[in-house]
């Protein structure tokens, strides 16, 4: 069974991995040019990854799982609370910066609900090792792999909703990382210009190309844009305006939604800001738009998708229209976006590739910090587990009273599996369209399943089958 067990992981990771070097290849043959790689990414934020996250969840929530499948967002919430604070616990022992314990956060928070965890559960499923799955003796292979992947689904629509919103906000650039909150005169941001510049607040991997591109526009704006005064940069030779808006933190962070850095965006929601009436009572219609436009603001593609989502999976003749085989749209509007959806996955692991051929080779490689990327492996990868196990085995052996589900033994290998999967592999996406931290998150997914994710979650799958083989 151990064998059985080993193989089953090792392909389940081999399935990533060679996609991932398919990407190294293509890179390497010259046909993956940075440019090229941030086009990609940005189209698949957009487009791509949208169209899985809609195909995915609409299709499995209903009223009837929500109540049926309670245990699973209990769950998620016990787990991304624990990840939060062994994140933030652990960042502070070891003394990170500001910008780093929010990267470490984004990390241990955002695990791999998707492709990893579907991978794993259908190998168990038609291996030797997943006959201590069936649940009654009329189970099948079929049916476990059904199971595990609607599991893995119905969790993963939460982790979705927090990761385009709270985690996106955690992996952009915040320009009062190092500034104090009472800090707010020319003459205390004279002093810390050389700091503002410096690369130390480039985080490794923070382009300086994205900050010149932003002084640039800052100065194009600096009418509108100006909220107390300027200074005058000798090296520059330039204006830069001086914010004062209030440090944001991470829990604060965690009520709002981030944008998606789009200089047009920016430019027309300026632009309407400039043509706002004044001294007139505004129409309903404009309060309708300038409401829009600052929701907008706080959104992303894959937000967006995920909300819609739920508005067609909780509606059921919206469900029925568009995922009932038999209805018009079906074949023709929501196969188009299933198969759409479909090339999500494996476009982030291509530039996942390409990526780690252009960090490899690139000579600034010594810029990048490593101790938050430890950090940020060793507790996802070997905190978390010690943690995430216990509460699943107290739920196995006392939950049956409250949930049928716990009597189920894929969904308690899918909770464990999916408490302690590596860091997404989206999460490098993200990184590389903000550009912030993408060395950082390339060395983490590297690591994370390049080395460490084959011996150790092929011990937390052996595990995980052990306890359901006695408990369940």
């Amino acid at each position: 069974m151990m064998l059985n067990l080993i193989l089953a992981a090792i392909q389940s990771i081999l399935q990533v991995m060679v996609v991932v070097l398919f990407g190294f290849i293509l890179t390497r043959a010259g046909y993956f040019s940075t440019d090229k790689q941030k086009w990609l990414s940005r189209l698949n934020l957009v487009f791509f990854t949208p169209c899985l996250l809609f195909s995915n969840i609409a299709s499995v929530i209903s009223f009837q799982q929500l109540l049926a499948y309670w245990p699973i967002p209990v769950f998620y919430m016990c787990f991304a609370s624990l990840s939060f604070a062994c994140a933030h616990i652990i960042s502070r022992i070891f003394r990170l910066e500001t910008a780093y314990r929010r990267f470490v956060l984004a990390c241990v928070m955002f695990s791999n609900t998707n492709s990893l965890p579907i991978a794993v559960i259908t190998s168990l499923a038609v291996s030797e090792a997943g006959k201590v799955l069936f649940w009654g003796a009329d189970d099948n292979q079929q049916a476990v792999a059904a199971r595990g992947i609607s599991y893995a689904l119905f969790y993963a629509i939460f982790g979705n909703l927090l990761r385009w919103s709270y985690g996106y906000s955690l992996l952009q650039r915040w320009e009062e990382d190092d500034e104090d909150d009472d800090t707010s005169t020319v003459a205390d941001y004279t002093d810390r210009r050389d700091q503002l510049s410096s690369p130390r607040l480039e985080y490794g991997s923070m382009r300086s190309s994205s900050v010149t591109s932003s002084t640039a526009s800052s100065m194009a704006n600096v009418d509108t844009r100006r909220t107390s005064s300027v200074t005058l940069e000798g090296n520059q030779g330039h204006l830069t305006p001086i914010t004062t808006k209030q440090k944001p933190n991470e829990t604060t962070n965690l009520l709002s939604f981030p944008t998606l850095p789009s200089d047009d965006l920016e430019a027309s929601s300026n632009n309407a800001a400039t043509h706002e009436p004044k001294g007139t009572i505004p129409h309903t219609g404009y309060i309708v738009v300038r409401t829009a436009k600052k929701i907008n603001k706080y959104m992303t593609p894959p937000l967006y998708a995920a909300l819609l989502a739920l508005v067609v999976g909780l509606i059921p003749p919206l469900k029925h229209l568009m995922f009932d085989k038999s209805s018009f749209l079906y074949p023709c509007l929501t196969s188009a976006i299933q198969n759409c959806g479909r090339a999500a996955v494996p476009l982030i692991l291509v530039c996942l590739g390409a990526q780690l051929t252009d960090i490899y080779h690139s000579p600034q490689n010594n810029q990048v910090k490593y101790r938050p990327v430890a950090t940020a492996i060793s507790t996802r990868m070997f905190l978390m587990p010690l943690l995430v196990i216990p509460i699943v085995l107290t739920f196995v052996a006392y939950g049956e009273q409250w949930s049928a589900i716990a009597a189920d033994p894929v969904f308690s290998v899918m909770m464990i599996i999916l408490g302690c999967t590596p860091t997404a592999i989206n999460l490098v996406q993200i990184s590389q369209v903000t550009g912030c931290f993408e060395n950082e998150m390339l060395r983490v997914l590297f690591w994370s399943y390049g080395v460490i994710c084959v011996p150790i979650f092929t011990l937390i799958v052996f595990l995980a089958l052990n306890i359901v083989d006695k408990f369940v």
